[in-house]
C-alpha cells in the first residue's frame, strides 16, 4: 500500500513538473532572445573573451547617423521628456574593475557634432601607444541608440544597466569580428588579451543630437566614461552638411537646392515649437523651460538624425547633456570636454595633449603621430558650388546668434564671441555684416585616404571630413578646449 502511494505521488510530480516545464518553454519563445537567456540564467552574455562572436556589426550601417526610432506614443514620450529615465542597477555596480572589458572599450566617447571634426579628432587620438577605437573605420559604434534599442528597448525609461553591460559586450564582440581588427594577430583588438593595458573610445556624432535617451544610458551603463564634444560654426557646419549629404557630384534634378535644405528643417522647428516668434515669445523665458525641452523632443523623432539646422543648436544640446550629468552626480568639469572645432584644426597638436590629458593618460605618441597630424582630415569639396547668398547668410546668421550667446553663456569667457565675426561657410568673411574679402574653398577629395593611425588603420572617407573655409585664428586651443561646472568655464588654460 505504501508503495503504491509512493508511487501515484512521483507520478503527480512528473506530470506537474512536465506542466511547469512546457509552460516555461512556451514563455521562453514568446520573449526576446537576450530576454529569455537573462531569465534562464541572470550571467546574460557574459562572454570568455576567447569565445567566438555570435553578433555581427554592420560596419556600413554604423557609419550612418542617423536615428532610425519609430513614433514613440504620448506616454512614451512623456517619459522621454519629462527627465524620468530611470537606472536600474540591480546586480551591477557603479564601476568595473579597471582591466574590465567593458570599462576599458567605454572609456570614453565623442558625441559630436557632425561634420565639426569629430573623425578628425578621433584619427589623432589613435595615435597614442594606449588608445584603441571601439568601433572600426571611422570609429562610429552607435551603441547607444541603434544597437541598446535593437538589443534592450527603444522607449523603456528603465534603463538595466547589467543587461545593457552584457548587450554592449555582444555589441563589441560582433565587430570584433571585423577583417580589420584579426590583422596581425589581433594587436589593434581593445579585446585582445595583449591589449589589457590599453583603452579605447568610440565616435557617434549623432549621440549630441539625440535628446536626453542617449546620455541617460550612457551615464548609467558606464558612469566612469569621459564625454567629448567639438563643435564648429553652425553657419559652417551646415553648409558642410548639405554637400556631405548632396555632394557635388552626385547632384541631379531632384537634388533640393541649399536653402530648400535650410528652409525645410527651420519649417519643422517651427511646426514643433522649437524656433518660435521671438517677438512675441521671450527668447530668455523659454530658453530651458521645459516646453522647449518637449518641443525639442517631439522635433527629434521627426528629424530622424538629419537635422541641418537643428544640429547647430548646441546650447539645447549640451544642457540636456550637463543635466543627465548632474541627475547622475556626475562632474561636468572632470568628464566633459568641449572643444572647438577651427582651433582644433588649427592647433591639432595642442588638441591632441589636451585631450590625451582629460582622458587621463600620459601624453604620449607613436611612430607614426607626426605624419598623422600633418594630414588634412577636414576636406569636404566644394567644387562647383555657388556658394551661400549673402541673405542666406545673413538670415542664418541670426537665427544662430541668439543660440550660440547662450551658448556662450553656458560654457564661459573662453567661447565669448567665437563666431560672432568671421568666416561664413560660402567663403564671405564677415565683419559687422559688411562682405570684406573671399577665401578659397578645400581642394576636392577624389577618393578615400586610408591612413594608418599608427598600427590601427582608420578610413578618411571621402565626405566625412569638414570644411577647409575657415580662417585660423590666433588663439592656443587651451582658451577653448573647456571643461564646464554649473554653466561656468573652469580651468582657463590646458598645460601643454
Amino acid at each position: 500500500m505504501k508503495n503504491s502511494t509512493r508511487l501515484i505521488a512521483l507520478l503527480l510530480t512528473l506530470i506537474a513538473y512536465a506542466i511547469l516545464s512546457t509552460s516555461l518553454f512556451t514563455k521562453l519563445l514568446l520573449r526576446d532572445p537576450v530576454e529569455s537567456a537573462a531569465f534562464l540564467n541572470d550571467e546574460v552574455l557574459v562572454f570568455n573573451e576567447a569565445d567566438n562572436a555570435d553578433y555581427s556589426v554592420d560596419e556600413d550601417a554604423s557609419s550612418d547617423d542617423t536615428d532610425d526610432d519609430t513614433e514613440a506614443t504620448e506616454e512614451e514620450q512623456s517619459s522621454v521628456t519629462s527627465s524620468h529615465f530611470t537606472c536600474d542597477t540591480e546586480g551591477a555596480p557603479d564601476f568595473l574593475p579597471k582591466n574590465h572589458i567593458t570599462r576599458r572599450s567605454l572609456h570614453a566617447a565623442i558625441i559630436g557634432t557632425q561634420k565639426g571634426g569629430t573623425q578628425a579628432l578621433h584619427t589623432i587620438l589613435l595615435t597614442h601607444p594606449n588608445i584603441l577605437t571601439s568601433s572600426t573605420g571611422h570609429g562610429e559604434l552607435h551603441f547607444f541608440n541603434r544597437y541598446y534599442q535593437k538589443l534592450i528597448s527603444k522607449s523603456s525609461p528603465v534603463i538595466p544597466r547589467k543587461k545593457a553591460r552584457e548587450a554592449f559586450v555582444k555589441t563589441l564582440r560582433g565587430r570584433n569580428n571585423a577583417k580589420r581588427l584579426k590583422r596581425r594577430g589581433g594587436e589593434n583588438d581593445i579585446s585582445n588579451p595583449k591589449n589589457r593595458d590599453k583603452v579605447s573610445f568610440h565616435s557617434a556624432p549623432l549621440y549630441l543630437f539625440s535628446g536626453r535617451k542617449v546620455p541617460a544610458r550612457m551615464l548609467c551603463v558606464a558612469p566612469w566614461i569621459k564625454v567629448i564634444a567639438i563643435l564648429r560654426n553652425p553657419i559652417e557646419r551646415v553648409y558642410s552638411h548639405y554637400h556631405f549629404v548632396y555632394p557635388e557630384k552626385r547632384k541631379n534634378g531632384n537634388t533640393p537646392s541649399f536653402e530648400q535644405f535650410v528652409l525645410e528643417d527651420i519649417a519643422l522647428l517651427k511646426q514643433y515649437g522649437v524656433l518660435n516668434d521671438w517677438n512675441t515669445t521671450n527668447f530668455t523665458e523659454y530658453s530651458g523651460s521645459s516646453e522647449e525641452y518637449t518641443a525639442w523632443e517631439n522635433y527629434l523623432k521627426v528629424a530622424k538624425g538629419n537635422g541641418p539646422i537643428g544640429r547647430g543648436l548646441y546650447a539645447i544640446q549640451l544642457e540636456i547633456w550637463m543635466d543627465e550629468f548632474t541627475s547622475h552626480n556626475k562632474s561636468i568639469s572632470d568628464d566633459l570636454l568641449i572643444l572647438q572645432s577651427e582651433s582644433t584644426k588649427a592647433y591639432p597638436e595642442e588638441a591632441y595633449h589636451s585631450t590625451v590629458q582629460f582622458l587621463g593618460l600620459e601624453s604620449k605618441t607613436i611612430q607614426r603621430h607626426e605624419h598623422v597630424m600633418k594630414k588634412n582630415h577636414h576636406a569636404t569639396d566644394y567644387s562647383g558650388s555657388d556658394g551661400m547668398s549673402e541673405e542666406m547668410y545673413g538670415m542664418l546668421y541670426e537665427l544662430f546668434g541668439r543660440y550660440n550667446r547662450r551658448l556662450y553663456g553656458l560654457l564661459g569667457r573662453e567661447w565669448e564671441g567665437v563666431w560672432d565675426d568671421g568666416v561664413g561657410a560660402s567663403g564671405v568673411l564677415k565683419n559687422d555684416g559688411e562682405v570684406v574679402a573671399a577665401v578659397d574653398g578645400a581642394a576636392p577629395v577624389e577618393e578615400k585616404d586610408v591612413e594608418a593611425a599608427g598600427e590601427a588603420a582608420v578610413v578618411v572617407e571621402e565626405g566625412e571630413g569638414d570644411a577647409d573655409t575657415t580662417v585660423e585664428k590666433k588663439e592656443a586651443v587651451g582658451d577653448t578646449a573647456t571643461s564646464v561646472e554649473n554653466g561656468e568655464a573652469v580651468g582657463d588654460q590646458v598645460e601643454r
